[in-house]
């Protein structure tokens, strides 16, 4: 993985807001061989189905990443009916669209969607993960659920309903504990006070 300035951050970002990229993360390692591939930075480029650009945008794209980070680049193009959820392996993220979107955490909205799913708490991983079953979401959610609810698409076909409260593609996850690292959205207070005087 190589350090980029903010500039270039910044930079990368507008480029990737302007050719409506997913994701953008590094490889771990070259996928090509040859004499140059050490001195190349390997690059992992996502998009939305509806998104992907054509083979000779890709290769502008990639002149462009390479000027704004001053060195060789080797663009792949991840596509989740190439790969399945195994890409390559990635040791970075350079950019994601969430990370450069600004989405608004309606919480009372969010607290009575919460009520009627059967969901004691809600909490938002800092960027969505591939092996989630959407692939494409913007903020992916780890759910736990009242006793007796049960997980399935059926209980949380719901998701959709929190497309529209946030105005993007998300995804629930279920969880039976909600871990620390994650940002918690909702929380059942009369669960987890009825918890904490057991």
């Amino acid at each position: 993985m190589i350090e980029i300035t903010a500039t270039q951050n910044e930079q990368i970002a507008a480029l990737g807001q302007q050719h409506h990229v997913r994701r953008l993360t590094w490889l771990d390692k070259p996928l090509r061989t040859g004499p140059d591939a050490d001195r190349e930075a390997a690059l992992l480029i996502e998009f939305n189905p509806a998104d992907v650009p054509s083979l000779s945008m890709l290769a502008t794209m990639e002149d462009e990443i390479g000027r704004i980070l001053n060195r060789n680049i080797d663009l792949h193009l991840y596509l989740r009916e190439m790969y399945l959820g195994y890409g390559p392996r990635e040791s970075g993220i350079v950019y994601d669209r969430a990370d450069y979107m600004d989405i608004p955490m309606p919480r009372e909205k969010i607290a009575e969607f919460c009520k009627r799913k059967k969901i004691l708490w809600l909490a938002k991983f800092p960027y969505p993960s591939r092996a989630s079953v959407i692939d494409y979401a913007d903020v992916e959610f780890l759910a736990g659920l009242a006793p007796g609810a049960k997980f399935s698409w059926g209980a949380l076909d719901g998701w959709k309903e929190l497309d529209e409260i946030l105005g993007c593609e998300t995804a629930i996850d279920y969880g039976k504990e909600l871990p620390p690292d994650l940002e918690v959205i909702y929380r059942d207070p009369a669960a987890f006070q009825s918890a904490s005087t057991h």
